[in-house]
C-alpha cells in the first residue's frame, strides 16, 4: 500500500471535514478489501504438472507433490478430479486406480490402495484444504470424465464448483478440461473464473466468443497453428502449453509470451529462467 502525505494547507474549520472524508473513505476500501480478498500470486509461469514429483520421487497428483510445488514458488500446480461412483471427487490422473475404475468403483474401494509415499487417494476436499492459506501457487483443476454426455459434465462440475465455493478458494483456482461443455458450466455457476481449455482442437476466435478464459494447448498444436499465440493475446486470452521439458521449447514460449507453462520438471524450467536473467 502506498503511503500518503497530506501537505496541502487548509483553513482550520476545514481539517475536520478533511478527517470525516478520509474515514469515510478508509471505512469505503475497509469493506472493499472485505468483500473480495486480494491475492498476490508468483510473478513466474512454472506450473507443475500434477505436483512437483519428478525431482523428489513422490506420487504424482498427491498432496505432498502439491506441497513441494508450493515450496519451490511455482506459480501453479496442476492436478486431475474425477467423481466416483458413490458421488466422491478424488484427485487421479488415470480413469483406473489400483485395479478399479475410478468412475465404476466408490471411494471406500479406491482408497484401499495407498499411493507410493503411504498417502491414502486424496478427496478434492483434502486437496484444496492443501493448497489453502497460501497465495503464491494457483491450483489448475482438471475435470476428467470418460463420458461426454452433457448431463453427466454437468453433474461432475456442479460438485466441483459447489465444494470450491464452499470452501471459499474460488480466487485460488483455474479450470481445465477437455470437455469443452464443462468449462461453458463452470462459467454458468461461477461466471468470472478462469478457464483454459485442453483440446486444442479450436481457433483463439472460438474460444474467446464462447466465454472461456485461454487456451491451455500441447506445444505440438502451438507449433503446428504458430500464430494462434498471437491472435490469442490481441483477444486477451491467456496462454498456457503442456507438457514442456525442453529448454528449446522453454525458449519458443518464451519468445512468444506464454502465461504459463506446464511441465513435469518444474526445477529445469526455474534453472532456464535463471539464466535467462
Amino acid at each position: 500500500m502506498n503511503n500518503f502525505q497530506l501537505t496541502a494547507e487548509l483553513p482550520v474549520g476545514c481539517y475536520m471535514k478533511k478527517s470525516i472524508c478520509i474515514i469515510i473513505l478508509l471505512s469505503f476500501l475497509a469493506c472493499k478489501k472485505s468483500e473480495v480478498p486480494v491475492i498476490y500470486y508468483t510473478d513466474n509461469n512454472v506450473v507443475a504438472h500434477r505436483g512437483a514429483w519428478a525431482d523428489y520421487h513422490l506420487p504424482q497428483n498427491s498432496i505432498a507433490s502439491l506441497r513441494k510445488a508450493i515450496e519451490m514458488n511455482c506459480a501453479g500446480s496442476e492436478f486431475d478430479v474425477w467423481l466416483t461412483q458413490d458421488d466422491s471427487l478424488v484427485v487421479t490422473h488415470d480413469p483406473n486406480y489400483g485395479g478399479h475404475k475410478v468412475e465404476r468403483s466408490t471411494y471406500a474401494e479406491l482408497a484401499k490402495t495407498r499411493l507410493s509415499n503411504g498417502e491414502i487417494l486424496p478427496t478434492l476436499r483434502q486437496y484444496l484444504a492443501a493448497g489453502a492459506g497460501q497465495n503464491q501457487t494457483i491450483l489448475f483443476l482438471e475435470i476428467k470424465s470418460m463420458t461426454y454426455k452433457d448431463e453427466v459434465m454437468n453433474h461432475i462440475t456442479d460438485k466441483v464448483t459447489n465444494l470450491v465455493n464452499d470452501m471459499q478458494m474460488q480466487v485460488h483456482i483455474i479450470y481445465t478440461s477437455f470437455h469443452f461443455s464443462a468449462l461453458q458450466r463452470v462459467h454458468q455457476n461461477i461466471p468470472n473464473a478462469k478457464t483454459f481449455f485442453l483440446g486444442g482442437g479450436y481457433a483463439p476466435d472460438y474460444i474467446r466468443s464462447s466465454g472461456i478464459s485461454g487456451l491451455a494447448y500441447d506445444i505440438d498444436t502451438f507449433y503446428k497453428h504458430s500464430n494462434w499465440p498471437q491472435i490469442a493475446k490481441n483477444d486477451n486470452l491467456s496462454l498456457c502449453a503442456w507438457i514442456v521439458n525442453d529448454n528449446d521449447q522453454f525458449q519458443w514460449l518464451y519468445n512468444n509470451k506464454f502465461d504459463y507453462i506446464i511441465t513435469d520438471e518444474p526445477n529445469n524450467l526455474f534453472r532456464w529462467i535463471d539464466k535467462m536473467h
